[in-house]
């Protein structure tokens, strides 16, 4: 399993990020917007961030085999 970040969802808190054990949430910077992205490697998909999110649907979880490259 692995998580990734639903950019119209997220709030940008940096909950995600502070709670991951791997350090695979980065800061991401977009036109005028910081966001945060997955790094699809990094992630061991324990999924410790999805229970400290505050903004619902904004972290999914998925299956690693089947969406390779996302």
């Amino acid at each position: 399993m692995k998580v990734y970040i639903i950019q119209d969802y997220c709030i940008a808190c940096g909950l995600c990020r502070e709670v991951c054990p791997v350090g695979a949430i980065h800061p991401k910077f977009q036109d005028f917007h910081h966001w945060l992205e997955v790094v699809a490697d990094e992630c061991t998909g324990d999924g410790t961030c999805l229970e400290y999110c505050p903004a619902p649907g904004a972290l999914v979880q998925y299956e690693a085999s089947a969406t390779a490259g996302r």
